[in-house]
């Protein structure tokens, strides 16, 4: 093994370890309870490490989000094979699944990336939530459209947008306690099942009305 990749390999593990530690402050106390400082000293390592590995608190975050949705994908994979009309309720009953192993993290972490989201100078771009959902959600005509499950007269990016739009504002309302965590699943395939429901040709629709009644 090469020095290069054992300097790799350990840097891996330090930015591994701090992010390990940020989600367990996170998690017990809320994302304003950590500072850079502190979160230095458990890790193990000094705060310019943190600023070379990482950067920025706000940056914690967005890692913690992306590996997240990786997390959430390999999940997905690992799930057997159904229908395109149950891939919806796939996906959330696999979110629910990861939110109610550690519903105070993922409900810290959402509320904090609410205050932080249109910081682009902090974070380099405005919506680190939303890219991955998009990409997901695209995944997912791709496929519908491949099957002929599609009429095509409506821009998949509307879609993709109505079907976020939903699904952003039953997380904001279960993060702020204002819904349980079923109704939020409840409300988000909802939001998907209409939205598919605008587009699908007749068969995939009635298949999406059931699931709807269903809810």
């Amino acid at each position: 093994m090469s020095m290069t990749t054992v300097r790799s390999l350990n840097k891996r593990k330090r930015r591994d370890r701090i992010l390990a530690e940020a989600r367990n402050v996170i998690a017990r106390q809320g994302f304003d309870a950590l500072n850079l400082r502190d979160l230095a000293e458990s890790a193990g390592v000094s705060v310019p490490t943190i600023y070379n590995l990482i950067g920025c608190k706000e940056q914690v975050l967005k890692l913690l989000m992306l590996g997240a949705f990786d997390d959430f994908e390999k999940l997905m994979q690992q799930r057997p094979a159904v229908p395109m009309v149950k891939l919806p309720a796939k996906m959330l009953d696999t979110l629910m699944e990861m939110i109610s192993g550690d519903e105070n993290y993922y409900r810290a972490t959402f509320l904090a990336s609410e205050r932080i989201e249109d910081q682009r100078e902090v974070l380099g771009d405005s919506g680190f939530r939303r890219a991955p959902l998009r990409r997901l959600a695209g995944k997912f005509f791709d496929e519908a459209i491949a099957l002929d499950l599609l009429r095509g007269q409506i821009a998949v990016e509307v879609l993709v947008e109505q079907i976020l739009a939903a699904h952003q504002m039953a997380f904001h309302n279960w993060a702020h306690r204002i819904i349980s965590l079923r109704e939020f699943r409840a409300n988000s395939l909802r939001g998907f099942y209409v939205a598919l429901a605008a587009d699908a040709v007749d068969s995939f629709r009635a298949e999406l009305i059931a699931e709807l009644h269903a809810l």
